[in-house]
């Protein structure tokens, strides 16, 4: 139904009245606004679209490539031939901005050298809008006419195949889902400038006005000049240069991403049109080929044995035959560009096993023909089958992140281009609305060398655009630098210090004092047996009494001597000694005043190198620093809770039985948990292992040639994705993003900051100037 003779084609190339200079309105198929979802073209069809996001090839299991394009395929074969399809792969350059950070002027400066890297390394900005065009009844013929005075279409038509047209689009979608579609609107400007990109390969919004003008007429903002194989775009003051190449010649067979090869640094429109043909019309076509071969007794029998196969597939309503198009158009500043970029086109098409033609005679009409609807525009129409247009569509493409609106913080942490040259926004929360408790517990995994704390502390510096709360765990000073640099505090324990810490003052209140049972039992029973009913009665009489005592007796000294006539022979007051202030552990608890503890700046760091491989004293200081965090994000104020070797500072009974619930309760309380470690063995073998991966639902994860297929089999990741992670990381700035459902590969090369590296990555600070912890300011030298 959708084939027309090539009238418009042939004019456009053999008119000689067409000017060499022209505008564009006359050859624009577009006329009016139906609804906010639906426009009308000049020949009375009508289109909708739909943008799709896609799906990352690069990390995906081959086998749901296959399964997206198969649904696509299915969906076209099950619709009537009245209905023609256009995909377009956009490509165009963007400068990303994000909220700047405010506060310490080191998080600044790093916001600003990082974001100016954005605006000019020329990241790109990939869209695939699919559009589906409905034709009028076969009965009408004419054009609309703007100036007739009779009704060419009757309103109840119109709305009638608006309404068929929604539904399909609708149902597509649901088909695709795995791709993220999301429908385009005239309202939103997103829809027509879209359209317009195809024009000059600029991407700006444009909404209609209220006073109606033809829709063709408000994209035709610019003045196309032909000059053999090379176009020129005039408009809003600059001139661009431009290109446009068909396909001529088909590779032998499609997969699915085939042309993924054009995913090019060069602002690119690929345009992909099909109108299915009759099946009968179709069976005979394939049957006259397979019969004049075998007339001829072409040995090609590999050929004989693919149409057998496509006329039953037609025969059995699984594809449908129809005229393909392909054109690929090309916009740069300059020619010397536009040349540079014809090349790699040339080369990419030639690798995909395809023949393509730069156009030159037939440059306005395949121009033309990038448009919905410009169907008799067409002038190298090749018939396939749905199951070869899905593959070469493919629909593949890369995560962008979450949009402000879908940020439980209000916005993105940073971000960060992908490994193929696109922004991503990077969170560590899945998608929610703002102030959402979505789930951001994330879990960094790298060796050695990899770049992992180097790459967390650059995201707890831009995470302060969000005025983030951060809670550092760090082993051996690998973040001391960077919390300095940032205006934080960076503390060390240090075995037999006093802390002057005091939980019974701390935590004397009633809910307090609860905690302080549960506590005190598990650090006791940690040392030896289990507690009997008369010593579990006795230890919570003498919370009960602590809760009311004067404060100047709040304080485990005191707290202990209540213990001394328990019917136990000693036993209980024996085992709390080590922990008074007379005993081996006196120095952690042993405080007599009011608690020191305290997270009054924007980033708090603690080392725990020296207690890091002492069990008793790590489990016994990070289960009541924890007891502390936990009370203080009751304001739910946004925060980050970071743990250096989380396997090793959680590998205990005590959080074994407890992590899972205390996750639960950070993620209610706007707490995000991120947790880092070299091996997923270390977690998978630790006593929280399970819980703390089946807690991360975002997962930053770094190649490295030590990798084996058995590390890594407990993240269950695809075969790509474990292939990739098996890479060396020598002079590899890349890193394995996994969230939710989005899988990509980040390019967290930070060159880009300069001597602010030496610092982020600074560690003990064997670059620093001397004294530098006591000068607040050193950074300023060092950058």
């Amino acid at each position: 139904m959708l084939e027309a003779p090539a009238t418009h084609a042939t004019r456009q190339t053999t008119d000689k009245s067409i000017r060499r200079s022209e505008m564009l309105v006359g050859d624009l198929p577009y006329l009016s606004v139906v609804n906010d979802t639906t426009l009308m073209l000049r020949n009375g069809d009508l289109m909708a679209s739909f943008a799709v996001e896609g799906i990352n090839a690069d990390t995906m299991d081959a086998r749901h490539t296959v399964e997206l394009c198969d649904s696509l395929s299915r969906f076209i074969a099950q619709q009537r031939t009245d209905v023609g399809y256009y995909v377009h792969r956009i490509s165009v350059e963007t400068q990303p901005r994000i909220t700047p950070v405010s506060g310490h002027p080191f998080n600044q400066e790093i916001d600003r050298r990082w974001q100016e890297y954005l605006q000019t390394v020329g990241l790109r900005d990939r869209v695939t809008m699919v559009t589906l065009v409905i034709r009028p009844p076969r009965r009408i013929t004419k054009f609309v006419s703007l100036f007739s005075g009779k009704d060419v279409y009757s309103r109840e038509e119109i709305t009638g195949r608006a309404v068929r047209l929604d539904q399909m689009v609708k149902t597509c979608m649901v088909g695709l889902s795995e791709a993220k579609p999301a429908r385009l609107k005239v309202s939103d400007g997103r829809w027509l400038g879209l359209l317009r990109t195809a024009i000059d390969g600029s991407d700006v919004k444009l909404i209609p006005g209220a006073k109606f003008v033809p829709v063709s007429d408000r994209l035709a903002t610019s003045q196309i000049s032909f000059q053999g194989r090379v176009f020129e775009c005039h408009g809003a003051g600059r001139v661009r240069f431009g290109t446009i190449v068909s396909v001529k010649d088909y590779p032998n067979e499609t997969y699915p991403g085939i042309l993924d090869r054009l995913n090019l640094p060069y602002d690119t429109v690929v345009t992909q049109s099909f109108t299915p043909i009759d099946p009968i019309s179709a069976q005979g076509k394939i049957s006259r080929v397979r019969k004049q071969m075998r007339a001829a007794e072409d040995a090609a029998v590999s050929l004989l044995a693919q149409l057998e196969e496509a006329e039953d597939d037609v025969a059995s309503g699984r594809v449908v035959f129809g005229e393909h198009h392909c054109s690929i158009a090309l916009f740069c500043d300059s020619r010397a560009e536009l040349e540079q970029a014809m090349a790699y086109v040339t080369r990419a098409m030639q690798d995909a096993g395809a023949a393509i033609v730069r156009e030159s005679f037939s440059s306005r009409a395949v121009y033309f023909a990038q448009h919905p609807g410009n169907f008799a525009y067409r002038t190298r129409p090749a018939m396939i089958s749905s199951q070869n247009f899905a593959q070469l569509c493919a629909l593949h493409g890369l995560p962008k992140g979450n949009p402000p609106e879908k940020c439980p913080w209000g916005d993105a942490v940073t971000i960060i281009p992908t490994a193929r040259g696109e922004t991503f926004r990077f969170n560590f929360h899945l998608p929610g609305k703002r102030d959402q408790r979505t789930v951001g517990h994330t879990l960094v995994l790298g060796q050695t060398g990899s770049g992992k704390t180097l790459g967390t502390a650059f995201l707890i510096s831009q995470a302060q655009r969000l005025n983030v709360r951060t809670i550092l765990f760090d082993k051996d000073n690998g973040f001391e630098m960077a919390v300095r640099a940032m205006g934080g505090h960076y503390s060390a324990v240090r075995m037999g210090a006093e802390t002057a810490f005091n939980p019974m003052r701390a935590e004397a209140d009633a809910r307090g004092a609860a905690w302080l049972t549960d506590w005190l039992t598990a650090m006791v029973e940690n040392d030896g047996d289990r507690l009997n009913p008369v010593q579990i009665q006795a230890l919570t009489d003498a919370v009960q009494s602590n809760s009311v005592a004067d404060r100047r007796l709040q304080n485990f000294e005191q707290f202990r001597s209540q213990l001394r006539a328990t019917d136990d022979d000693g036993d209980l007051y024996n085992r709390l000694g080590r922990w008074d202030d007379t005993g081996q552990f006196g120095w952690l608890f042993g405080g007599k005043g009011l608690d020191p503890l305290a997270f009054d700046d924007g980033v708090t760091a603690f080392d725990l190198s020296e207690i890091f491989d002492n069990d008793t004293v790590r489990t016994a200081w990070l289960s009541y620093v924890f007891r502390r965090v936990e009370r203080l994000v009751e304001d739910e104020h946004p925060t980050l809770l970071v743990l250096d070797e989380a396997w090793k500072l959680l590998d205990d009974p005590y959080f074994e039985s407890r992590l899972k619930d205390w996750m639960l309760t950070m993620r209610k309380k706007n707490v995000a948990v991120v947790l880092l470690t070299q091996r997923v063995s270390h977690i998978k073998n630790s006593r929280a292992g399970d819980a703390i991966l089946e807690s991360a639902v975002t997962r930053l994860v770094y190649p490295s040639a030590f990798n084996t297929e058995a590390e890594l089999a407990p993240l269950h990741l695809t075969p790509t994705e474990t292939s990739f992670l098996q890479m060396s990381n020598v002079d590899n700035h890349f890193v394995l993003m996994k969230s939710g459902a989005d899988s990509v590969v980040l390019d967290l090369d930070l060159g880009a900051l300069g001597k602010a590296l030496d610092i982020l990555g600074g560690g003990r600070g064997e670059r620093a100037p001397a004294g530098w912890r006591d000068r607040p300011d050193f950074y300023t030298e060092m950058l």
